[in-house]
This record gives structure tokens, C-alpha cells and sequence, in this order.
């Protein structure tokens, strides 16, 4: 076979392949745009998610405002509100402090205990059927005796509480003697004897004047206040005893 016949057999070969003319730089080109648009879309793709976080972290980042810090401050600080005491609860709980607190100062007394009414101690007939507007808080006056038993018998010392029952001016006038007290809370003490026109003492008052103008007086007599009879040469205890029961921290008068 000769040259000639082998170059025809060859071109017969390749005769229906592409040509071979390719250019490299317009496919290195290709590439790269390929692969720009593929960065072009990871880019794209990782912004939304970025912005589909943000979404959902950003209101947890934002500070809280003003309100919002009263509002939580009003719900967790704010304390629950404090039952108020029934009158006749309350009178009951000072009745029996009192008898313990001059069973304790007395302690040689053959029977004490006490019985405290709640409101005032003068009374109008009317007052007791006059209606009060929702949310007025009780009237805490009190009235009545503490009731012991000496050695000579049974006698009472009395007690009152209420709202501007006596003033400081007046507490004292009269007194044979008059010592006042300041108390830790603010209060006063005013511990006075009286006498009569022999010169003997017939009535011991302990005044306990609040900084509201609620008082507490406890009175010893040398006759039992609860009947007005027994009369005594002394008194039944000192001005000390009756100031120990209005200045005991564990009576709770207001």
C-alpha cells in the first residue's frame, strides 16, 4: 500500500470527528464563570440563613425598656397584701398577752386573765348601726379589764385604746408624778400617779401615745374599776407593772 492510500484511509477515519480548533483561553474563561457563579450562589445562600437567624436571636439581644423592667420588678418584688385582723381576733390576742405579760411581773397573784371588747368605751347607741364604706379599715378601739386576784381579793385594772383619746399636753396635768418614756418606734410613754385630798395615791395610768394618735392607757385603782367596790389602802401594782404591759413588744396595739 502505498503514501497516498494510507493518508485517504486515515481522512476517511477522522472524516466525520469534530475539528480540532479549539482556543484554551476561551474555555479556561468558561471556567472561571462557572466557578464565580457557583461562589455566587453559596454567597446568596449563606446570607438568607444569616438573616433567617437574625430574625429569631434579635428580639433576645434588645435590651428591655423601662416598662418592661417595672412590670417584671412589680411581679416578682411586689408583696402579697396582709390579711387584715378580725376586732374581735385582735381584742382576744391582746387579752391573753396581757394576763400572761402581769402574771409574769406579778407573779404571786393567785388568778389573772383578761376580757377586751373591741371598740371604743363610750359608745353612742347610734354609731353601733352606722354603715362604713367598702375597704374601711376597722376600728381599733378597745375597752375592758384585766382581772387578778391578790392576797386581799379580786380587783381589775382597766384598759382603753383608741384614736386620740388624750393628748401629750394633757396626759400629765394633775399627776403627783409624770415620767415620759420615748419608745424605739417613735412612740411615748407618759407613766403618772394620782392622788386624792390626802394625799394618797388612788390612780396609776400608763399612757401610750403612737405617732398616729392612737393611745393605750392601762389604770390601776385603789377600788375595782370594773364594779366600784373593794376599796383598797394601795394600789393592786406599782406604775412600773402597768407600764411594763403597754411597752411589751410582743403586744401588738396598732
Amino acid at each position: 500500500m502505498s503514501e497516498q492510500e494510507i493518508r485517504e484511509g486515515m481522512l476517511l477515519a477522522v472524516w466525520d470527528e469534530p475539528p480540532l480548533d479549539f482556543d484554551p483561553d476561551v474555555l479556561m474563561k468558561r471556567a472561571e464563570q462557572k466557578k464565580s457563579r457557583r461562589r455566587a450562589l453559596v454567597s446568596v445562600g449563606v446570607a438568607t440563613a444569616l438573616i433567617a437567624v437574625s430574625a429569631f436571636a434579635l428580639p433576645s439581644l434588645l435590651p428591655k425598656t423601662g416598662g418592661d423592667d417595672q412590670i417584671a420588678s412589680q411581679q416578682t418584688t411586689s408583696p402579697a397584701p396582709t390579711p387584715t385582723e378580725a376586732p374581735d381576733a385582735r381584742a382576744l390576742r391582746i387579752s391573753n398577752a396581757l394576763a400572761e405579760k402581769l402574771g409574769t411581773e406579778v407573779p404571786d397573784l393567785r388568778e389573772v386573765y383578761a376580757n377586751l371588747q373591741p371598740g371604743p368605751v363610750y359608745q353612742l347607741p347610734s354609731s353601733t348601726t352606722r354603715s362604713k364604706a367598702p375597704g374601711t379599715p376597722p376600728d381599733p378601739s378597745l375597752h375592758g379589764y384585766v382581772y387578778l386576784t391578790d392576797y386581799l381579793g379580786p380587783t381589775a385594772l382597766q384598759v382603753i385604746g383608741s384614736k386620740n383619746l388624750q393628748s401629750q399636753r394633757t396626759v400629765c396635768a394633775g399627776a403627783l408624778t409624770c415620767r415620759e418614756l420615748g419608745q424605739e418606734d417613735g412612740s411615748k410613754v407618759f407613766a403618772a400617779e394620782f392622788q386624792d385630798g390626802n394625799s394618797t395615791v388612788v390612780r396609776a395610768v400608763s399612757s401610750r401615745i403612737y405617732q398616729s394618735g392612737y393611745t393605750v392607757q392601762v389604770m390601776a385603782f385603789t377600788t375595782n374599776p370594773a364594779t366600784g367596790s373593794g376599796l383598797r389602802q394601795e394600789l393592786p401594782v406599782s406604775v412600773d407593772v402597768l407600764t411594763a404591759l403597754v411597752t411589751d413588744p410582743r403586744i401588738r396595739w396598732e
